[in-house]
């Protein structure tokens, strides 16, 4: 991990795209600015974790076979065989 020391209104450059500027500080909270082009995808990391633990919980519950379920797989492999 590179750690570096920046004071309000100093900027890290990431690629030749993405400028990530301190506004603020405030006892020990910090606020950032992020210029990112439109199609990188910048979240807060407990925001992504959040949605990677929803998605894994919806791909287990997708492979929960019910009843029904399989009745409908049954039936559609029986149409093609």
């Amino acid at each position: 991990m590179l750690v570096l020391t920046r004071r309000v209104d100093e900027s890290i450059v990431i690629r030749d795209d993405i400028v990530v500027t301190v506004l603020s500080v405030d006892g020990d909270r910090v606020k950032l600015g992020v210029q990112a082009p439109r199609e990188v995808l910048v979240l807060r990391q407990e925001l992504l974790q959040a949605v990677e633990a929803q998605n894994r919980a919806a791909a287990r519950q997708a492979l929960q076979a019910t009843p029904e379920t399989l009745a409908k797989l049954k039936d559609l492999l029986g149409k093609v065989c």
